[in-house]
Parts: structure tokens; C-alpha cells; sequence
């Protein structure tokens, strides 16, 4: 895929380590708001898994999820690259276990 116009979702799934405190998952929420200064951003949003029926394709595992919307391309790679977005990794990455990514063009 070379050529890539329309709006990206950025789609990010974090699983907090164990034995983190209520005070400890509150702060990794200010990831979150920490970013919302970054100007390539379109829209941001976050939150925790909903309590749906359990069947074979639902994976409620993961403690926060992320959605930030993009323009472009170029405005994601602004944003992974950002100051502000790296300082944020390594100020709250003591808190996760593990993050997955899925960045898609959207039709």
C-alpha cells in the first residue's frame, strides 16, 4: 500500500501489570490526556472493557483501549514520533505489561 488517503484509526489495547493500586491505574489514565495536546490528532478516545456476554470471539483481557483518529498518514507518523507521545511511553510504560497496535485505513 503505497498511496494512503482517508482517515486512520490508531486502535491500541494496554493490559496493566498485576498488583497495580487503584492510585497507580487512575495516574496511567493521564497517558491518555497527556496526549490530547498533540495537534495532528483528529479526535482521542479511551476506555476500559464492557462487561458483554462472554462468547468465543470476545477478548475483554485488556485493562484500557485507545482510538485516536488521523487525517493522514503523515499526521500519524507526526504523532508516533511527537515529543510529547514519546516522553508519555516512557512516563507511563512502567505500568503495562503488554500493548498491540492496529493502525487502519478506514473506507
Amino acid at each position: 500500500m503505497t498511496n494512503i488517503d482517508g482517515q486512520i484509526a490508531h486502535y491500541v489495547l494496554f493490559w496493566l501489570k498485576d498488583g497495580l493500586s487503584e492510585e497507580e491505574v487512575a495516574d496511567f489514565a493521564n497517558f491518555f490526556e497527556s496526549l490530547r495536546p498533540i495537534k495532528s490528532i483528529k479526535s482521542l478516545h479511551y476506555g476500559r472493557p464492557v462487561a458483554t456476554t462472554p462468547r468465543p470471539p470476545v477478548d475483554n483481557s485488556f485493562t484500557y483501549n485507545l482510538v485516536v483518529f488521523f487525517d493522514s498518514k503523515e499526521q500519524l507518523d507526526d504523532y508516533e514520533n511527537h515529543p510529547i507521545h514519546l516522553d508519555a511511553i516512557e512516563k507511563y510504560s512502567k505500568y503495562w505489561d503488554k500493548v498491540t497496535v492496529h493502525d487502519s485505513l478506514l473506507e
